[in-house]
């Protein structure tokens, strides 16, 4: 069961313990993110996401680095679309020095400008080695998000990173690193105590109230829910080929749109697997995920293959997700089991545990206070519910369809017959 206390300074801390383990994990999760940033601003997050962690080697006389080997203890962070995660883990007996380390996060930027162009350098090799904008990905979300924050990268521009100084990088952290904008998940192996220790350690900054609520609402492009299955080709040597659907998050939930996707490419069964690569060898792999916020989200998937087999591919893809319109799946299709048989194993996962139930309650906000209560919420979905959510997600309307190849080969007429062959209910 998931246990809540709020420190003096009123900053929220969330505990979820499994004494079995053998270590912990802390995270502090930050609501901030591209999604937040205006344009001017773009990537100064992620930029600051490697500026906290330096700041806390300086802190610590540059011996953060050492400390850490010595202990055994991992520190890192992440930075997403709508917040950015900062964590530590080690063995039980290291958790007062991680609660420590960890903290330091909040406070005051005293880098140096040398030392801020260090981390630039580092920051624009990231951005030249990733090489996004080339990517089917990059291509896609500036078409699917356009004219929003979402279409831009998390890792920003290098013109844009060239902009961010000292002054901008403190101002950001004070508005960023507030009361209610923040809150401390702590998994595994922990005491009272331990959380004690945590709590006066964050009790021991100065952090502003909370003037802007930020609620994982994304920003919604002119063009959502009304694509008509439009084809977009980008030109390049070998062929993938996107498919990206538009969630309303109002009408579905997350379980829901979970459970689909696993049916459709995650499982060992799933049904585009399994008929395009197994049974046809159109591809070795698929990739792809949901990404959600509270009011919108993208189911995608992704397939490299030969040029020659695109309208193959297209085709029994439409076929596929039409079969999930008509007819529901039968209970045993379902692949519930990995959130309701083996709910518990997360408790073996502190990291996993500690992202989950996060994520889940508190950014997403579902109100999980504890595994079984998650599990239910799977439980309860019928093979109906999963037919009616392919019925409102699989539709042109809801569709972009992004292809890297040799455009002079792709007949886009052709797919546009063919994808608008994905049937209502």
């Amino acid at each position: 069961m998931e246990e809540k206390i709020l420190t003096k300074s009123g900053v929220k801390i969330y505990g979820y313990k499994n004494p079995a383990l053998h270590g912990f994990f802390i995270s502090l999760f930050v609501r901030a993110g591209s999604m937040y940033e205006q344009e001017s601003d773009c990537g100064i997050t992620h930029f600051f996401e490697h500026i906290a962690i330096r700041n806390v080697n300086k802190q610590m006389g540059g011996k953060l680095y050492s400390e850490l080997d010595t202990r055994g203890v991992e520190f890192n962070a992440s930075t997403y679309a709508e917040m950015v995660q900062f964590y530590i883990s080690g063995a039980p007996d290291k958790f007062s020095f991680a609660a420590k380390t960890l903290t330091r996060v909040l406070s005051p930027i005293v880098l140096t400008g040398t030392e801020i162009d260090a981390e630039r350098r580092r920051i624009k090799a990231e951005i030249r080695e990733a090489d996004d904008k080339n990517s089917l990905a990059f291509f896609t979300n500036s078409i699917v998000h356009e004219k929003t924050s979402l279409s831009r990268s998390i890792t920003g521009t290098l013109s844009g990173v060239s902009r961010v100084n000292a002054r901008r990088l403190e101002e950001y952290r004070k508005r960023t690193l507030t009361k209610g904008n923040i809150f401390f998940y702590v998994t595994g192996n922990f005491k009272y105590e331990d959380v004690k220790c945590l709590s006066e350690c964050i009790d021991g900054y100065t952090l502003a109230d909370t003037e802007e609520t930020r609620e994982n609402i994304a920003p919604i492009s002119e063009h959502h829910f009304k694509r008509e299955g439009q084809i977009y080709v980008k030109n390049a040597d070998f062929t993938s080929v996107r498919f990206t659907f538009d969630l309303d998050m109002k009408k579905l939930t997350v379980p829901v749109t979970d459970l689909l996707y696993d049916m459709l490419l995650s499982g060992y069964s799933s049904k585009l697997f399994i008929e395009m690569s197994e049974l046809r060898g159109l591809f070795y792999d698929i990739s792809g995920t949901v990404e959600r916020y509270r009011n919108i989200g993208e189911l995608y998937f992704s397939y490299e293959l030969r040029g020659k087999d695109v309208a193959e591919a297209i085709a029994l893809t439409v076929d596929i997700l039409n079969s999930f319109k008509e007819t529901a799946p039968l209970p045993d299709e379902m692949m519930r089991a990995g959130y309701v048989d083996n709910v518990n194993m997360l408790l073996d996962d502190a990291r996993e545990l500690n992202f989950t139930m996060a994520y889940d309650s508190h950014v997403m906000k579902l109100g999980y206070t504890s595994l079984d209560e998650r599990r239910a919420a799977y439980a309860a979905v019928t093979p109906e519910e999963i037919r009616r959510a392919a019925c409102e997600i699989f539709t042109p309307e809801n569709l972009t369809l992004t292809i890297k190849g040799n455009k002079k080969k792709i007949n886009t007429e052709e797919i546009k017959k063919l994808i608008s062959g994905l049937t209502g209910c």
